[in-house]
């Protein structure tokens, strides 16, 4: 499949892969009506003071909670994954199997992202190469709440036209794009919280293990650009 300059939406089975009811369930402590009314019902010291700079998008305060999610996330503990992470391993290999029909590299662990109302989920507009990520890599964000207008994200159409657009989905859809294309995110004006994962995924006929990046690492986890550190191998 290409996706050189390309933004592709597609679907996924919500009956085989239940990420939505991961995340209520997770959330149940607190009685949200829907996990868009979540900024409603969040204590005070879960919700920004601030609008979300590049350096503290994922320090928040309530992300210690929603990384909880799966006990996979706990570096310092077990390894082991709970329900999430085989979810997200399983869906890889629908990836791997039906969309991009040959074996993946991918990110270990997907990134979480909250976007609560008159805020953002990330701090500016960017290209993941800009923080040390390979150029062969391509993004893939899974909205978990219908994502509309300045609660979704926003991409340009070709690399460096600077158009960007809301890129509109609901839950069981999600985008695959260009790493190469600029996205971020607006202020959300749509009084609903947004949540979402996204990973990056290299085919791995364009895998090399001569990559110039695989003696770097990723920003906040520190990790290596490598299989076994940031990066598994999903074969099919």
């Amino acid at each position: 499949m290409k996706i050189n300059n390309k933004r592709l939406i597609k679907k996924f089975d919500k009956d085989a892969f239940k990420f939505k009811e991961v995340f209520v369930k997770h959330f149940s402590k607190y009685k949200p009506k829907t996990l868009e009314n979540l900024h409603n019902v969040l204590p005070n010291d879960l919700l920004p003071k601030k609008v979300v700079k590049v350096k503290n998008d994922q320090s928040q305060k309530i992300y210690k909670f929603l990384y909880k999610i799966d006990k996979g996330y706990e570096l310092k503990k077990s390894n082991n994954s709970s329900n999430f992470l085989k979810l997200f391993d399983r869906f890889i290999y629908f990836l791997a199997k039906k969309i991009f029909k040959e074996s993946l590299v991918y990110q270990s662990k997907p990134t979480l992202r909250i976007m609560f109302p008159n805020n953002k989920a990330v701090g500016d507009f960017h290209r993941d190469r800009e923080y040390n990520h390979p150029l062969e890599e391509i993004n893939i964000w899974v909205p978990i709440t219908a994502s509309k207008k300045t609660n979704s994200i926003w991409i340009e159409s070709r690399f460096d036209k600077n158009d960007y657009k809301a890129m509109n989905l609901n839950y069981g859809e999600f985008l695959i794009f260009d790493s190469g294309l600029k996205h971020g995110n607006k202020i959300n004006l749509e009084n609903k919280t947004r949540l979402s994962f996204d990973f990056r995924v290299i085919p791995f006929s364009l895998w090399s293990k001569k990559n110039k990046n695989i003696n770097k690492v990723s920003v906040d986890a520190k990790k290596a650009f490598k299989i076994g550190d940031y990066y598994k191998l999903m074969k099919i």
